[in-house]
């Protein structure tokens, strides 16, 4: 087989699990990361403080060793710490999931507490900065004007003040992002946007896709980026992998789907079931006139 089989003509999401851990998560691209890292953390910075601009990062184990035998196994999609000491846990989520936030909050406090070793105080603590990157719209809706970056913190309720300075969420919609940029004809300034832009950009989507190819011509990040996707698009193994993430999360949309239909269903059958109970103790009609008005099975109606 030619390796040019290999490359994929459907839409290709850059997102997967598999695509997205091959450039943000491996060593050997970890200037992207780093260059992804100090974007995140100079977007929209606090008027009060001059943002630290990370340099290196060294890559952690993704997976966390639970507290007990019977605890849930953590598999993290990017873990990292930089020079300076702070830990860095990137997550992408696909599949929506409303309670992205509690997830967001157990991995965020499983890297602080995990520092904590005999002989270690509670001043050697270091920061965790935790970047979510949804593939739905979590804290948003339809309109327009949602904000496709926000970023949280415990702050007094007061004055406002961030006296637990130690966690910090940086948290991007991406359906909302693209909302954002389709509404400008102009190419993003900020360095966030610009790689945000390739991230979210889906195969199909003319707008989107004429932007990151003008990005790419002075970004270099987005211009390896692109180059890093034909490679690991011609590789059959990293393909593979993708394929089986892809698959998950379609059948996972189809099951939704099924549940969601076979709920209706049952609601409608339901809702049969308590009109023929009103019309039995009405006494109106006969047990036949209301099954065949309800189109039910004259045993149900009976039973009833």
């Amino acid at each position: 087989m030619k390796t040019d089989e290999y490359i994929l003509d459907e839409p290709f999401n850059r997102l997967n699990d598999a695509y997205f851990k091959y450039v943000l998560a491996s060593p050997e691209h970890k200037h992207l990361t780093i260059s992804f890292i100090n974007a995140v953390l100079s977007y929209q910075p606090d008027e009060n403080e001059e943002p630290v601009v990370i340099k290196d990062v060294e890559f952690l184990d993704r997976e966390t060793v639970p507290f007990s035998e019977h605890d849930k196994i953590p598999r993290f999609d990017m873990f990292a710490r930089s020079s300076d000491g702070r830990f860095f846990h990137i997550e992408v989520q696909n599949i929506p999931e409303k309670h992205f936030t509690k997830r967001s909050l157990y991995y965020a406090f499983l890297d602080y507490t995990g520092q904590l070793r005999k002989g270690i105080s509670y001043s050697e603590l270091k920061p965790v900065i935790f970047i979510g990157i949804m593939n739905f719209s979590l804290f948003g809706d339809s309109s327009d004007n949602t904000e496709w970056y926000t970023l949280h913190k415990f702050l007094n309720v007061k004055t406002h003040k961030n006296n637990f300075e130690d966690v910090a969420f940086h948290m991007i919609e991406v359906p909302v992002l693209r909302r954002h940029l389709k509404k400008s004809a102009a190419v993003p300034d900020s360095d966030l946007e610009k790689l945000m832009c390739f991230w979210g950009c889906r195969k199909g989507d003319k707008h989107m896709n004429a932007l990151v190819d003008e990005i790419a011509e002075k970004n270099s990040d987005v211009s390896e980026m692109l180059e890093l996707e034909k490679l690991f698009r011609m590789d059959p193994l990293l393909i593979r992998r993708y394929l089986i993430e892809e698959r998950a999360h379609i059948d996972y949309v189809n099951n939704m789907k099924e549940s969601r239909e076979e709920g209706r269903n049952e609601g409608r059958n339901e809702g049969r079931r308590d009109s023929a109970r009103k019309l039995r103790l009405q006494g109106i009609l006969s047990d036949e006139q209301i099954a065949d008005a309800l189109d039910m099975p004259l045993e149900v109606v009976k039973s009833l």
